[in-house]
This record gives C-alpha cells, structure tokens and sequence, in this order.
C-alpha cells in the first residue's frame, strides 16, 4: 500500500487554537450561571459540541444544542480572530503535498462555522480536497467515522492515509480508520502521545519531508 492521501484534524493539528477554546468555554459557562471544576469539565469535554452540550444541560433538543454550541463557537472567534495564525510550517507542508499531487483532507469535530472561520482566516482552503465538519458527521471521535468519510469523499484507501492530530481521542479515530497517524504537540508532551502506537511525533511542520510520510509505507 502507496501513500495516497494526508488529513488534518483542524483544532490543535492546523492552528494552535485550544487555549481559545477553554478560554470561550470559560466566558459561555459564565454567561450560563454554571460552574464546573476542572475534573468536571475534562470528563465531558470530548467529542462533537452535540456531544458536550447534553452532558451539560441535561436532555435537550438536538435544536437547543445547536443554539447553545453557536453561542459558544462565537465566543471562540470572537476571542481568536486577532490571534490566528497557522502552526509553523503548516502552508509550506500543504504546498509540499500539494505539489507532489497527493490528495488533502480535513477531518474536524468542529462544525463548518469554525471551519469556515479557521481555513479562511489563515487562506489555506485552497489547499483541501475535502472538508468534513460535524455537520457531516456527527459521531465524534474517537469514533474512526470522520476520517472514514474523508477517506470516502477523497476516493482513497483508508490504509494508504495519514493522519496529523494533537489528541489522544484524534490519534485513536485515526488508527481505529486503519491510517498511519502523527502526533502534533500543541496540547500532549511527546510521552503522552506515544502511549498509542502513533507513527512519529512532530513539534510543528517545519523539518518534515515528503520522505518523513512515504517511509511509512
């Protein structure tokens, strides 16, 4: 199996965005009278915003989960949009894989605001074949299904992607879908990461080589 397609989570894998994103979740539950602990919020914050806002509020409508996730999102770009910019390296390594005619997918548990947002505001759409948000898919990871769908739309074999991910539920939606996946140390120490059988660990994009992913095939 040849090397056929790289995928990119978005959040912590493109731009180093979750800081913002704690720092939204914060102003939202503010803003909502409500008040978790730091084990409280780790233990639901996994998954889709579908996911995350039943576990907070109780069995709601799929409606006013929405509603709650778009009032949290603005909060996100609102507080990152001066402060976005891409991890270092990261247009050079799509340009790289673009130039060498491999197919490029984003898979995100993000919904397609902040997608559109993300992608946008640092002008590497161009870049992507195909963009999966959890408008798509709404099983969130560690679920293999967002990057099984990448794997559909772009036409390839799941077993000849790679994967690039910052968390250990990414890094096991990847290896659950048969891919190769590279950890991206935004968010877990190298350690962390290798608990999983990730294939490498990168701090950023800036030393890798067509040759770091061809390799692993």
């Amino acid at each position: 199996m040849a090397l056929e397609a790289v995928i990119f989570d978005m959040d912590g894998t493109l731009v180093d965005s979750m800081p913002y994103h704690y720092k939204s979740w914060e102003v939202f539950f503010e803003q909502q009278g409500i008040y978790l602990t730091k084990e409280e919020f780790d233990s639901i914050h996994h998954g889709t915003l579908f996911d995350i806002m039943p576990r907070i509020f109780g069995d709601i409508s799929h409606e006013e989960s929405y509603r709650l996730g778009m009032i949290k999102e603005q909060a996100f770009r609102e507080l990152y949009k001066h402060e976005i910019k891409p991890i270092d390296g990261l247009v050079e390594w799509l340009e790289a894989l673009k130039k060498a005619g491999l197919k490029i997918g984003l898979g995100t548990a993000a919904d397609f605001t902040n997608a559109d947002f993300t992608v946008d505001a640092i002008d590497i759409r161009k870049y992507f074949d195909v963009i999966v948000t959890s408008d798509i898919v709404k099983e969130g990871k560690p679920s293999p299904a967002v990057y099984l769908k990448v794997a559909e739309m772009l036409e390839v074999n799941p077993a000849g992607c790679v994967v690039f991910e910052d968390t250990l539920s990414g890094i096991q939606a990847g290896l659950s879908a048969g891919m190769k996946v590279i950890g991206i140390t935004t968010g877990l120490s190298k350690e962390e990461m290798q608990v999983l059988p990730v294939s490498a660990v990168i701090d950023h994009y800036q030393s890798l080589s067509l040759h770091h992913i061809t390799s692993l095939f």
